[in-house]
């Protein structure tokens, strides 16, 4: 039973001899906690309790706690063995007693424990001031913040400010810590900083370096401060790497300037400049500006160039229906492989460019688009850019529907859409000579499609039309020069439209098979077939009437027939004429297993989803029918993922006469001139499966900040030396197989194939060690591409990353021990090389 005793401030005024009060245990029982109101100025209550007894001296107004002790005032909460509290000078002294237990006579029992606001503090002697807030504490600790802090006397001379002789630091919660900051002077601004001097860093009680005086940061959300290097050696010298600083500017902005220093004269420098605000806009302008040195001066190899780098991205919502999505990048040709050790970085070869804005107006069906678009090709120099593109689109409208209509009527059933766009394209194309040619393109498309969808019992039948209209700045024309049996393409200025439509009527309906099995667990299987055919109509635009196409005559007498659009950024009209039927069967198959659960419920699966088409042209005067086209995917269950597709032609190839080199298809069945139905021209598979054991609790794993997750949305600043993905141990282990297959053959003779198998595993070799790997083989060329290999480890308040790239040009390590605080990530060691050079 707790014991405590009510004391009311009257008794403190009631005698004035010398006595001392000790309460008889019996007269507690009915209290749990006492209090005492406003002596000596405090001004709150004091609330208190004790195990044993509480002694009150009247001469000298001191309170005795014994066995179990326990004060709240305000924020501040004390439990210890032993309390007293003189309310004279608001005087509070908590100690423990010896432990009779621990046979080395250094044990403590009922050690002081107190609890500031957010902040605890642990000794084995506390002195405080209910008045000032001011304290000491011997042989103490407290935790702020996940940092803990040791000292052989604690002192609190302001709210904020800490004093700790003979201080550690560490953010390692045992007892013996694994490592620690030690100083024999150490200053604490809560929410602020830490400053010692010297600081000295010992691991496993071992003294590794010494600085002569050390600052921690000791405040939440970002901060200003400087980035620190990493040092090492490379082909290129000895380096320092991202040397720099880090402001803070607002609530809102940041911005950091890092440079990377060569001692053979290569250097590089960064600079990132973040805003944000939430719920309205962020974004990020970077750039970088580079010196790459390769060899000494009078080497073969010997190289020196100017590089650069520029990064613009912004998004925002200006209201639900209005957003702006803006991501630019400008950078040298090599100016990834010569800077970046990052493996995707130095696989890459196009920088794509992008500015959109969407507008749509609520409750009505148009929605607007404009973009710029920039893509450069890293390996050629080419650049191909929309300065800008402009699309306007209305869904589809019903326009003969009004009021409550409820779209019975077969008029109400006409619907139309409508798809308006403008393209201004500048092209920097490579030439023969490896020179660069600017080719400028512009045009606007448009298209109107009408139809309708009435239902005839189970069958939809859908008339349609839909009508193209063009506009260009100009158009091509083409030459035959006898002289050297080539053809000159010249640009011809002045607008031209091109003007074409089509219509016809299509027809689909749906209809199932079911099958009830009853074996091998099969309570059903249903075959859901959905057949549609549809008839187009599209007259010749390749006409003389219409003057879209043109031709010339070649050296062998033939009249080659080209487009006068086709180098337009829409192209040109259709180049025949179509009566045309096509078809289509669509298949499903499904599965119904019975309930292997207590809930009763069946299981229902796809087994393979499989489609089939082609067509016949009746306006042609051979090759009447299209390729054959198949496409299917299939699941086994969640353990592999199955699809292809095929296509196949009726008719016989022959090389032409005058290029034995090329061919073409005639008009004769294979099946009546080899006995066979089609022959395979193009064909492609894939199967994959990705299976991992069941997510548990952890731990392990590296600590992330709340702004990890911020900083990961768009990487414009400083990520590291190498960016990492986060490691997560609540997967045990992890398998992805992959493998694709594809062949390409319009001429017989020629097969263009493609075959690679990737691979992916992860998998914990302990709590504490997680292994990944990734790879792909290219199995035609025999090639491994891009194996990586990745090892962690916890160490519990330290970490270690390795990481491998073995083999390619591209090959290198990295392994790395650093502080898994994320204040304290910059403590580490790191050994790395790579093929490259770069470190």
């Amino acid at each position: 039973m707790i014991r405590s005793i009510v004391i009311a401030s009257a008794c403190l005024l009631m005698t004035f001899h010398p006595v001392q009060a000790q309460v008889s245990p019996d007269s507690l029982a009915q209290s749990a906690a006492d209090s005492v109101s406003s002596p000596s100025g405090i001004d709150s209550v004091v609330t208190y309790s004790a195990s044993d007894s509480v002694v009150y001296s009247l001469q000298s107004k001191t309170m005795y706690m014994h066995g179990g002790s326990t004060i709240k005032y305000k924020e501040l909460g004390l439990d210890a063995e032993k309390i007293d509290i003189n309310w004279n000078n608001s005087m509070l002294h908590a100690r423990g007693v010896p432990d009779s237990a621990d046979t080395s006579g250094t044990g403590f029992r009922g050690r002081p424990e107190m609890i500031d606001g957010a902040e605890t503090y642990d000794g084995t002697d506390i002195t405080y001031n209910f008045k000032t807030k001011k304290g000491k504490i011997n042989l103490g600790e407290t935790e702020i913040d996940k940092g803990y802090y040791h000292g052989e006397r604690i002192k609190k001379v302001e709210d904020d400010v800490l004093y700790v002789a003979d201080g550690k630091y560490t953010t390692c919660e045992l007892d013996h810590p694994h490592y620690f900051f030690g100083s024999p002077e150490m200053k604490i601004q809560v929410k602020d900083k830490i400053v010692a001097r010297p600081l000295y860093l010992y691991v496993s009680d071992v003294p590794v370096f010494a600085l002569p005086f050390g600052v921690f940061p000791d405040q939440k959300g970002r901060r200003s401060g400087i980035i620190m290097p990493a040092y090492g050696e490379s082909n290129r010298g000895r380096y320092l790497l991202h040397l720099g600083y880090y402001w803070a500017m607002s609530d809102y902005t940041d911005w950091s300037l890092k440079g990377d220093g060569y001692s053979k004269g290569s250097w590089v420098l960064y600079s990132d400049f973040r805003y944000s605000s939430r719920y309205n806009f962020t974004g990020a302008l970077s750039g970088s500006y580079a010196y790459s040195v390769e060899g000494e001066p009078g080497d073969p190899d010997y190289s020196a160039e100017n590089l650069f780098n520029l990064r613009f991205n912004h998004s925002q919502e200006f209201n639900p229906t209005t957003r702006l999505i803006v991501d630019l990048t400008f950078s040298s040709g090599s100016y990834y492989q010569k800077t970046s050790n990052i493996l995707s970085d130095l696989l890459r070869q196009n920088i794509v460019s992008n500015a959109t804005l969407t507008k749509s107006w609520e409750g009505t069906p148009n929605s607007m688009t404009l973009n710029v678009r920039r893509d450069q090709n890293l390996q050629s120099g080419e650049i191909r850019e929309l300065l800008p593109s402009f699309g306007f689109n209305r869904a589809q409208s019903f326009p003969f529907r009004f009021g409550k209509s409820s779209g019975t009527t077969w008029y109400e059933l006409i619907g139309f859409t409508y798809s308006g766009a403008f393209l201004n394209q500048r092209n920097k194309l490579l030439q023969p000579d490896s020179s660069l040619n600017t080719d400028e393109r512009l045009g606007t498309n448009q298209i109107v499609a009408v139809n309708a969808s009435p239902k005839l019992g189970h069958v939809v039948v859908t008339p349609f039309f839909n009508y193209t209209e063009k506009w260009y700045n100009k158009s091509i024309e083409k030459t035959f020069n006898p002289a050297d049996s080539t053809v000159t393409t010249s640009d011809v200025s002045g607008f031209r439209a091109v003007r074409y439509y089509d219509l016809g009527i299509s027809t689909s309906t749906k209809f199932y098979g079911i099958f009830q099995p009853g074996i091998f667990g099969l309570s059903g299987l249903r075959h859901q077939v959905t057949p549609s055919i549809a008839f187009t109509y599209q007259p010749d635009f390749s006409s003389p009437n219409y003057e879209y196409f043109d031709s010339y005559v070649d050296e062998f007498g033939r009249t080659i027939e080209y487009s006068r659009f086709e180098r337009e950024v829409f192209g040109g009209a259709p180049g025949e004429k179509r009566e045309a039927l096509s078809f289509r069967i669509g298949n499903v198959f499904e599965a119904k297993t019975e309930s292997q659960d207590t809930s009763g419920q069946p299981h229902k699966f796809q087994l393979l989803n499989f489609d089939i088409g082609s067509g016949y042209n009746f306006a042609r005067d051979s090759l009447n029918w299209d390729e054959i086209g198949m496409v299917f995917r299939t699941s086994v269950g969640k353990l592999l993922d199955i699809g292809g597709s095929a296509r196949y032609n009726l008719y016989k190839f022959e090389p032409d006469p005058f290029r034995p080199s090329t061919g073409r298809r005639v008009n004769k069945f294979l099946l009546s001139e080899e006995g066979r139905l089609a022959e395979l021209t193009n064909f492609s598979f894939s199967i994959s499966t990705s299976i991992s054991g069941e997510k548990q609790h952890t731990t392990s794993g590296p600590i992330h900040s709340p702004q990890d997750s911020i900083d990961q949305i768009g990487k414009g600043g400083y990520t590291g030396l190498i960016a990492e993905e986060p490691v997560d141990f609540s997967i045990p282990w992890n398998l992805q197989l992959s493998w694709n297959f594809s062949q390409n053959q319009p001429d017989p003779r020629v097969k263009t194939r493609s075959s690679s198998i990737a691979a992916a595993l992860g998998f914990n070799l302990t709590d504490n060690w997680k292994f990944t790997a990734s790879t792909s083989y290219d199995v035609l060329n025999r090639q491994i591409t891009a194996p990586q290999i990745s090892v962690y480890r916890d160490l519990h308040c330290w970490e270690m990353n390795f990481n491998w790239v073995p083999t390619g040009q591209y090959r290198n390590f990295r392994i790395e021990i650093r502080l898994k605080s994320p204040i304290l990530q910059d403590v580490k060691v790191t050994k790395q090389g790579s093929a490259s050079g770069i470190y």
